[in-house]
């Protein structure tokens, strides 16, 4: 991928009161060259996201979070043990201008977490948890210069 760098995307605020977390969920790819590669944002994966892309799974993952029989079911888990219970997402959605405070930029998916866990929170002042990570799948087009991760 020549010279992109891996985007590492810390939580940018944290609220010890409400013990809340603020930040970028996932930095959309914005830039690209003559082959359809990014120039800009890759995941630690080695995979990235279009705008569209990104939205497109922040609008499905809000959705979710909407449906009645996942009520209850469906929260924060941490380190991808598909457990919920860690915390609870107030707020998720696309930036729609730049955010200097939390470094997003404009079309990036936001998210602001209540962490519920005080394990989970003592881990985070600890900065033992630093950010977030959407576990998702997603099938990788390469005919049109996406690239498998790991």
């Amino acid at each position: 991928m020549g010279d992109v760098i891996s985007t590492v995307i810390p939580i940018a605020k944290v609220d010890t009161v409400t013990k809340t977390v603020i930040g970028v969920v996932y930095k959309a790819s914005k830039t690209f060259d003559a082959n359809g590669k990014p120039l800009d944002n890759i995941d630690s994966h080695g995979n990235w996201a279009t705008v569209e892309e990104v939205k497109k799974a922040c609008h499905n993952f809000n959705k979710k979070l909407q449906q009645k029989k996942l009520i209850g079911k469906v929260g924060i888990d941490k380190q991808h043990n598909e457990k919920p219970g860690y915390g609870v997402v107030i707020e998720s959605y696309i930036a729609m201008s730049d955010i200097p405070d939390i470094n997003a930029s404009q079309g990036d998916w936001v998210a602001a977490v209540e962490v519920t866990d005080n394990e989970c929170w003592k881990e985070i002042e600890k900065g033992e948890i630093e950010g977030f990570s959407i576990g998702g799948t997603a099938k990788i087009d390469t005919s049109k210069g996406g690239e498998k991760g790991d």
